[in-house]
């Protein structure tokens, strides 16, 4: 290490933790290095882009889920190993209580015929979701063909005969990925 490098100043635990936590509550789904970067490099600046880029770098290279190694990296660099620590348990508290908070709720409502409306809603919305943003690619190119058929029969399968979920995915997922090869294979 160059010794001309002058070390980060060292940031409170309680920095950490609330600003992991709520990261952790915004980011809920995914994208979280692109959050990490907005939180840590552009709005608290306490890393700078190099130093993001580094960690970014590094957390690749390992197996797992970029955002836990990326705070992990993120928060020892901060704060040591205690950082580190405090980091990845303040970035999983907030998705891990909205969990239990939604599990409770829909225990306690299951029963109740408007859950069903709302998630049938949400399912709607969802594969609305989906075929918007496979609209959206497939206005940048031709349309596969096969994309196409998996298309259909899994909104056959699941949304009009009512199939279960896991018995369409477990038939049509091995199709799909054997004809994506066969695609891939004849260039």
């Amino acid at each position: 290490m160059d010794t001309d490098t002058p070390l980060p100043r060292r940031i409170g635990l309680g920095a950490i933790s609330l600003a992991f936590l709520r990261l952790g509550c915004t980011s809920f789904g995914g994208g979280t290095a692109g959050w990490i970067h907005r939180e840590f490099v552009l709005r608290r600046r306490w890393i700078d882009d190099a130093e993001f880029l580094a960690v970014l770098s590094v957390g690749q290279a390992l197996p797992g889920a970029n955002g836990i190694k990326t705070a992990t990296l993120i928060g020892d660099r901060l704060h040591g190993w205690l950082g580190a620590s405090i980091a990845v348990l303040s970035l999983l508290a907030g998705p891990f209580a909205i969990i239990l908070v939604v599990g409770a709720l829909y225990s306690g409502l299951g029963d109740q015929p408007r859950v069903h409306v709302i998630l049938d809603g949400v399912a709607a919305a969802a594969v609305g979701l989906t075929l918007a943003t496979g609209a959206r690619s497939a206005a940048h190119g031709a349309p596969d063909a096969g994309a196409m058929v998996m298309l259909a029969a899994t909104i056959l399968g699941v949304g009009i005969l009512r199939w279960p979920m896991l018995p369409v995915m477990l038939v049509l997922a091995p199709i799909s990925v054997a004809m994506a090869f066969r695609r891939r294979r004849r260039g």
